[in-house]
């Protein structure tokens, strides 16, 4: 049986993998095993797998391999960092405050101890990359910035509801901007200076998910460069789920907010063996 956990952050889901107490014969089949685990259909369903696995790097608790439903890997996922953060304690692999290795770097956790199940993570120093002109009815300033993965920004003047972006033109834009850029795209309403709304359509999953952690980021860190917002803001996505996002002097990231660990699940080996031979198999690897 392969044992996982369930956790949600902001809105987003993730099932987590502690490979400690886990034989990996098959590391290479895990962006296999993160499809089949994902599907919401024909698995537990989720925005995203992650694998805690023992790491050499000096300061750090612990390194992850995070891989969207599709399959794809990516460097960094800030609601899901904060859900590792609160796996690992509970699992006893780290304290309350730790580091671990992403592919984007160190990321820092702080758990509240009077409240366990808040936690920030520190995502790392956002880097603001270009300023993009691009027809849209959002607007037509963009801002690219990376905040641990590359996301493409724009600031909309009204408050705008899910339905609207997710009809089929305004999906088809967003994909095609999505890929120009391979990069998350963003949409966000400035309410006033500590608010903001914003929906994300999202590399890997390829659709306006429910919440996205550093595009969070990446927008607070544009709004707060441009003077629009205070350096510390809460941000709302379509979960409704408030995330505080700050920034500090050198440009570094924090996101904090609760997460809910849903509970334990198990695979059967069986389907398990069966599913990742289907895979393997479509693929021409077996």
């Amino acid at each position: 049986m392969l044992r996982l956990t369930k956790y949600c952050a902001n809105g987003n889901d993730f099932l987590l993998l502690n490979a400690y107490k886990t034989d990996l014969s098959n590391p290479s089949a895990l962006s296999s095993l993160a499809r089949i685990l994902c599907d919401r259909h024909s698995g537990f369903g989720a925005d995203g797998f992650v694998v805690l696995l023992p790491t050499t790097e000096r300061g750090c608790a612990y390194r992850w391999e995070f891989y969207n439903a599709d399959g794809s890997s990516a460097k960094m996922c800030g609601n899901a960092s904060r859900c590792v953060g609160s796996f690992a304690f509970t699992e006893g692999i780290a304290g309350a405050e730790h580091r671990f290795l992403s592919g984007s770097g160190q990321i820092s956790v702080n758990i509240d101890l009077a409240n366990p199940l808040l936690v920030e993570s520190g995502i790392g120093i956002c880097k603001f990359l270009d300023s993009i002109k691009e027809q849209s009815i959002w607007g037509t300033e963009w801002f690219l910035v990376d905040s641990g993965v590359p996301h493409l920004l724009c600031f909309y003047p009204k408050l705008f509801s899910l339905e609207s972006l997710t009809n089929l033109e305004n999906l088809a834009r967003l994909k095609e901007l999505r890929d120009k850029y391979n990069a998350n795209v963003s949409i966000a309403f400035i309410y006033d200076r500590v608010t903001l709304y914003y929906a994300t359509f999202e590399r890997g999953v390829e659709n306006i998910t429910l919440a996205c952690g550093t595009a969070a980021g990446a927008l607070l860190a544009q709004a707060y460069t441009l003077g629009l917002t205070e350096s510390s803001v809460a941000c709302i996505p379509p979960s409704r789920q408030n995330l505080q996002v700050r920034i500090d002097s050198r440009n570094s990231l924090y996101l904090k907010g609760e997460v809910l660990r849903i509970g334990m699940c198990e695979l059967d080996n069986a389907l398990l063996e069966k599913s990742l031979e289907n895979i393997l198999l479509s693929q021409g690897l077996v």
